[in-house]
């Protein structure tokens, strides 16, 4: 009988200590990341003027004066990535609905918040990678209404269905450039302008005998960190990455004489292929 009462408290007292062990098991820990996207013209900070401005503090490597009067682009599919496998990949979600629209961000000089992009609910770990893209993939690109960043009537930089959406623009003035002054109801295009529209989601195969119209300037673009950083409840740590105007323009060795109004995806591929050099990430926040 003994025996048996000593059997049945063993039993009891392993079924509390595991009871006990399993309700004081830590949940899993996460914590944030804040990227910041700063805008440089070469070793300058990129500063606004207005449109039409005559005031030209820039200039490309074949000699031409500049300004710019708009800058900007969508960042979405953030994901990052650690020594030891470490993954977060930022969610994504389009939605009529605004408050819906999770991973796109639409990050335009002269609008400070949309600059830094928080990224929430990382697992604890630590990371030396990250990943994103530079516009918007098939899955952003609705025949129907899309919610929040991705909305036309509030300001999203949409084509059409085949050309999707502008991924990266700069807009500005140029002596160099032949642009005439035009007027329409409430706009206005301003002499010595240009417009430089990066877009196209996918590639169409023109018929026989007619020209590329649609290409695919998405891009996908990896950055190293160049050190390990911690992602903690109490560690943030915040990536700078800067967007260099001068990589995109001298690279596709930019004449605004005969490049001044680029609003179609195959012209932009030119410059779509910088982009990759154009990101940089300058350094890391811990």
């Amino acid at each position: 009988m003994k025996t048996i009462n000593l059997l049945l408290f063993s039993i009891l007292a392993l079924f509390f200590f595991t009871s006990c062990n399993e309700d004081t098991k830590p949940e899993a820990e996460f914590g944030q990341m804040v990227v910041e996207f700063d805008h440089m013209v070469g070793t300058e900070s990129l500063k606004l003027d207005s449109a039409g401005s005559t005031n030209y503090p820039y200039i490309t490597a074949n000699g031409q004066p500049f300004n710019l009067s708009l800058f900007g682009y969508y960042i979405s599919k953030i994901k990052l990535e650690g020594p030891n496998g470490e993954v977060y990949e930022d969610e994504m979600n389009v939605s009529v609905n605004a408050a819906e629209v999770k991973g796109y961000y639409h990050v335009l000089e002269g609008e400070d918040a949309s600059q830094f992009i928080t990224l929430k609910n990382i697992p604890a770990g630590k990371y030396n990678k990250i990943t994103f893209t530079v516009g918007i993939e098939e899955e952003g690109i609705q025949e129907g209404v899309a919610g929040g960043v991705l909305d036309p009537a509030e300001g999203a930089w949409f084509w059409n269905w085949n050309a999707g959406y502008i991924g990266f623009a700069m807009e500005g003035t140029s002596p160099n450039s032949p642009q005439e002054e035009v007027i329409g109801s409430g706009w206005k295009i301003y002499e010595n302008s240009f417009a430089i529209h990066v877009g196209g989601w996918k590639n169409i195969t023109p018929a026989q005998g007619e020209v590329q119209k649609f290409v695919n300037n998405v891009k996908t673009i990896t950055l190293d960190f160049g050190t390990t950083v911690t992602v903690s409840e109490s560690l943030e740590p915040e990536p700078h990455i800067i967007v260099d105007v001068l990589k995109v323009l001298n690279g596709a060795q930019v004449d605004f004489s005969t490049t001044y109004s680029l609003h179609s995806p195959a012209p932009g591929q030119v410059f779509a292929n910088q982009l990759e050099d154009a990101f940089i990430l300058d350094h890391v926040h811990q």
